[in-house]
């Protein structure tokens, strides 16, 4: 099994790479810049899944979106399994036809309680209404009215974001707020969002 991880930022990703590589039976995890995609790339045949990373880049922003333009676009092309992490499952949701917004407060890197709301296989083990610390780092959020219209059910929400958490009705199409990969902020530690990144790839295996 092979992952694909799309790299929406300008920094390195070890982390994610490392987790994906570390908690699952991929063979191997690739790396694409967004800013490598253009009309022509392709995803290789033998890739079984796509994270998409976070970014310091604001879907509420045209100009920041143009960027991502042949991202988008690739993804409509690929029918696998795929999970946004932060910026990466606000462009999708954005791609689907949800409306974004800014927050009237940005929450940079701070845990947060989160309230699992459907425990589907994203959130196996977890029960409903169970509150879940996880890393939260972002301007801006997709407004809750307007999921259902894009085809997405809402999985998590917390205090600052009323969507956490959504996957796709008809698609294996997860997205979440927050940062599962980050389990650490100075003395604090929760490791939930480890749970929550294994079951994405328990999805991926089926």
């Amino acid at each position: 099994m092979k992952c694909l991880v799309i790299n929406c930022s300008m920094n390195k990703l070890g982390k994610i790479q490392e987790l994906v590589q570390t908690m699952s039976t991929f063979s191997k995890v690739a790396e694409v810049r967004f800013r490598d995609i253009n009309p022509y790339y392709e995803v290789a045949g033998d890739i079984d899944a796509v994270v998409l990373s976070g970014s310091k880049a604001r879907i509420v922003e045209v100009s920041h979106r143009n960027h991502f333009k042949e991202t988008v676009e690739l993804l409509k092309r690929i029918d696998i399994p795929k999970l946004g992490i932060c910026f990466g499952y606000q462009m999708v949701c954005w791609s689907l036809g949800c409306q974004v917004a800014s927050l009237r407060e940005p929450v940079i890197d701070k845990f947060e309680d989160v309230r699992v709301l459907e425990t589907d296989d994203l959130f196996q083990g977890f029960k409903k209404r169970q509150i879940v610390h996880l890393v939260q780092s972002h301007n801006d959020y997709v407004v809750k009215d307007s999921i259902d219209s894009a085809g997405l059910i809402l999985l998590a929400d917390s205090p600052s974001c009323e969507v956490e958490a959504v996957k796709h009705k008809k698609s294996a199409f997860y997205g979440v707020q927050f940062h599962p990969e980050r389990i650490r902020i100075g003395d604090q530690v929760y490791s939930e969002g480890l749970t929550i990144i294994k079951n994405f790839l328990n999805i991926v295996r089926k």
